[in-house]
């Protein structure tokens, strides 16, 4: 046995085993000191304020990783958006006698969240990912993005053509205000390896899916069956036996749970079509998703997944290097999953009603759309919608549409069931084309663009831009651009255009032998 001699230790290692270096008992001691005084404290304030405590110290979290890793704070406020309805359910409890809003409050540190996250990524990257893809996409991208910066000036200068300025600010904040998310997606995975940042996404999917999932299949909790009755936006269906709650998981509202939900599903099974290493965790995370959607009787959510999958797998099938003949088997295989996902909204909802005639109505929807009261309901909404654009061609003003027209009780007093004619309506025509050109003519343009890219931009470049299009495509049939889904649909849109343009890593190769070198 030999002993090292103390020449060939490393410098660090004598200075680990220096007695000086060594912790003492009193430094250990002083800690301890430190340390339990603030645990108890935080104990103390959990018992007393839960949700208060936790979300302050959340934001905590999230102020610290701004600092150190901006990426991982973007993605802890994501999570705080996708809980943004247990978050004002529990400061709902805690704060009246405190003589505050507990909406407010709960919107104002979602959005403080966010906010913190978006000045960490924009101080860390001081906008050279925003010069690269500038530089590097096409001429159809940039026109989009343009139409996009377009949208937003317009409606800049439209705040101050109506009299009502807070609910102006309001429909901006709820509608404008989140396509910063662009901006911060673009720069998300651009000064760090992506991996680890997308690996911490699924991990926030997952957990908001599974707590979606259970609620679908437990039911609402105490607390949340009451503030069912008491919002008037929790919409409920009728059963036999009382009552049906639509599933709203972790959100204020079924079509909150969806808004989010859909983009989260399909951003889930396309990376597990694309990444093997994600598979097993992704594909589950899209089922959860699944169950949690049928739970809230939003039959539109299943026909957006069902066609950004059917997208996602189109892009990432023939897009590929496989054979002719394999690429058209896969494509054969991908289509009846819209027929698979249209019996699952048709059938489990009735199932799990205990045969209730007014939801076997609702599902029925699902196969015969043009004789669904509720479409016909809608339809009639957008009819009335396109009145008021005609009454108004200019517009009625930002924020006379949608959740910014709510009264004290929670009653929303105007909307058009279609994000799109809520544009058109608040902001004209001036307003609603740029808008609607630029999101179309960006997802197009770049998802003509990753399909071009090589793997494993291609895989995160087609999950990202066909979520978002899913998202989009809800938009159709409600005010989801006012729904917490909004967050994730715009980020996911900036993680796309950056797959779209970043240059793809380099390949490590094995160096050279040198002349003479023995293996």
């Amino acid at each position: 046995m030999t002993v090292e001699s103390p020449e060939r230790l490393s410098t660090r290692e004598l200075a680990d085993n220096h007695p000086h270096n060594r912790p003492s008992h009193a430094v250990r001691w002083r800690a301890a000191v430190l340390i339990v005084p603030v645990v108890l404290a935080l104990a103390a304030l959990t018992a007393v304020w839960p949700a208060l405590t936790l979300v302050v110290l959340g934001l905590v979290l999230i102020i610290w990783l701004a600092v150190v890793a901006p990426p991982f704070a973007l993605v802890g406020a994501i999570l705080l958006y996708g809980l943004e309805g247990t978050i004002k359910l529990g400061l709902a409890r805690e704060l009246p006698a405190l003589g505050v809003t507990p909406e407010a409050v709960g919107a104002a540190v979602i959005d403080f969240g966010f906010l913190v996250a978006v000045l960490g990524i924009v101080r860390q990257d001081r906008g050279r990912a925003l010069l690269e893809i500038w530089r590097n996409v096409g001429g159809w991208i940039r026109i989009a993005l343009a139409l996009l910066a377009t949208w937003i000036a317009i409606s800049l200068v439209q705040l101050f053509l109506f009299a009502d300025i807070d609910s102006a600010l309001a429909g901006f904040r709820l509608s404008q205000g989140y396509v910063v998310a662009v901006v911060a997606g673009a720069m998300l995975l651009a000064r760090r390896r992506p991996a680890p940042v997308v690996n911490a996404l699924v991990g926030v999917l997952l957990v908001i899916a599974a707590y979606a999932a259970f609620r679908a299949v437990a039911g609402p909790s105490e607390t949340e069956r009451a503030a069912a009755f008491a919002r008037s936006t929790t919409a409920l269906v009728p059963s036999e036996d009382g009552v049906i709650f639509r599933n709203s998981g972790s959100f204020s509202s079924a079509i909150g749970l969806a808004s989010f939900l859909v983009p989260a599903g399909v951003f889930l099974f396309a990376l597990g079509l694309a990444f093997f290493r994600l598979r097993l965790a992704a594909w589950f995370g899209f089922a959860l998703v699944l169950v949690a959607l049928v739970g809230s009787y939003v039959r539109a959510s299943l026909v957006a997944v069902a066609g950004g999958v059917l997208c996602a797998a189109a892009l990432l099938t023939f897009a590929s290097g496989l054979a002719r003949r394999r690429k058209i088997a896969l494509g054969l295989a991908a289509a009846p999953l819209l027929v698979v996902l249209i019996a699952l909204g048709a059938l489990v909802p009735n199932a799990v009603s205990g045969g209730s005639q007014a939801v076997e109505d609702r599902a029925a929807g699902l196969l015969d759309p043009l004789s669904d009261p509720s479409l016909t309901t809608r339809v009639e909404r957008w009819r009335e919608s396109l009145d008021e654009v005609q009454a108004h061609p200019l517009g009625t003003g930002l924020g006379t549409v949608g959740s910014a027209t709510q009264d004290s009780e929670g009653r929303v007093q105007a909307f058009a069931d279609n994000s799109y004619l809520k544009v058109l309506q608040e902001q004209g025509a001036l307003g609603a084309v740029p808008f609607m050109l630029g999101v179309f003519g960006a997802l197009i343009a770049i998802a003509a663009r990753v399909t071009r890219r090589r793997m494993p931009l291609r895989g995160l470049g087609t999950a990202a831009v066909t979520s978002s299009a899913a998202f989009f495509l809800l938009a159709w049939t409600s005010e989801a651009i006012e729904q917490p889904g909004k967050v994730l649909a715009w980020l996911l849109l900036g993680v796309a255009l950056w797959s779209a343009s970043a240059a793809p890593e380099p390949t490590r190769r094995a160096a050279p032998r040198q002349a003479g070198q023995t293996a």
